[in-house]
């Protein structure tokens, strides 16, 4: 059942990121006064200037508990995205900096919202709490079974301390709660960070930028399940207008596309033809990443709409010849 949350205005930490940008714009369609929590150490300004006269931006490091008290103690309705993410190639290196800096967001946030008790609240973890071992169509597992994902194992433990902190704030302060669980995302709103770009950024830039041969990591053969940043904002909306209070659910699709054929597609797309190695020697996580999507259908009730890999990657060209 949907609710129709009785105060129409919504916090939006990490709003000026991929996702939560979209996910601004959505809101704002939806009816929605929006206000923006952005230290823009990720999040880019320009991700939000078509919107800026209608939102309001409050510029706050939520590492810092007096600037989380003042920018979220009056927040009744917030979607919680503000976090550190980055491509493999940091975080199979970073993992304690990785959990440091998102345990000190979860604590400061757990701290002012014990006080101020907000209506509700969702709460954006990852598909990197899941264990390497088990089904490649992945379920909404219970936690704390064997380690997260090994690759990303200092941002899967934040998420999954993140869950449980929450949760249990949501049965002590009665919050209406959701969790959910994104499947690599990505979008042309995607502020590029060099080497530690993810994985979709990262190819589309070594393939325009002409180098040759492109060197991609892991054998090539591992598959994910990929989703453009735009309907996973709008799949969040939908989860937060449930009723039913405490729902954990993935976001992402059964569908996956190998690494060797995403390379071919934005070969194809971009009309560039290099040579292509993979390097076995760098790690590629999870060998296959999809996600189980029967209770994501049940809550929409309809078969869930997604922008094509193709559609995306056509983006993505789009923001490289933006960027670079």
């Amino acid at each position: 059942m949907v609710q129709n949350l009785d105060n129409k205005e919504i916090f939006v930490t990490g709003g000026a990121g991929l996702i939560g940008s979209f996910l601004c714009d959505i809101l704002l369609k939806s009816g929605y006064k929006v206000f923006v929590v952005d230290d823009f150490s990720k999040g880019q300004l320009k991700n939000l200037k078509h919107i800026e006269s209608k939102i309001e931006i409050i510029e706050a490091d939520l590492q810092d508990l007096s600037q989380t008290k003042k920018s979220l103690s009056k927040a009744k309705n917030i979607f919680h995205l503000a976090s550190r993410a980055y491509g493999v190639g940091y975080s199979s290196k970073n993992h304690i900096e990785t959990l440091i800096h998102n345990e000190k967001i979860t604590n400061n946030l757990l701290e002012v919202f014990e006080v101020s008790k907000p209506d509700n609240l969702l709460i954006t973890s990852s598909s990197c709490v899941y264990m390497d071992e088990g089904p490649d169509l992945i379920g909404e597992r219970k936690l704390f079974e064997n380690d997260p994902e090994r690759v990303n194992r200092g941002y899967g433990w934040a998420k999954r301390f993140l869950e449980q902190k929450f949760l249990l704030l949501s049965e002590i302060n009665n919050i209406n709660l959701k969790i959910v669980r994104p499947f690599n995302i990505y979008g042309e709103r995607y502020r590029w960070v060099g080497e530690y770009s993810s994985a979709i950024p990262m190819l589309v830039k070594r393939i325009l930028d002409d180098e040759d041969p492109i060197y991609a990591w892991g054998s090539g053969n591992q598959r994910r399940s990929y989703m453009h940043a735009y309907d996973c904002s709008r799949i969040m909306l939908k989860i937060m207008e449930q009723r039913d209070k405490n729902i954990t659910v993935n976001i992402g699709t059964k569908e996956t596309v190998s690494i060797a054929e995403m390379v071919d597609l934005i070969c194809k797309l971009s009309g560039k033809k290099p040579r292509i190695i993979f390097d076995t020697s760098k790690p590629e996580g999870r060998f296959i990443k999809s996600s189980d999507t029967k209770l994501l259908n049940s809550i929409f009730k309809e078969k869930i709409k997604t922008i094509e890999i193709e559609d995306g990657i056509r983006r993505m060209l789009g923001w490289y010849k933006n960027n670079f």
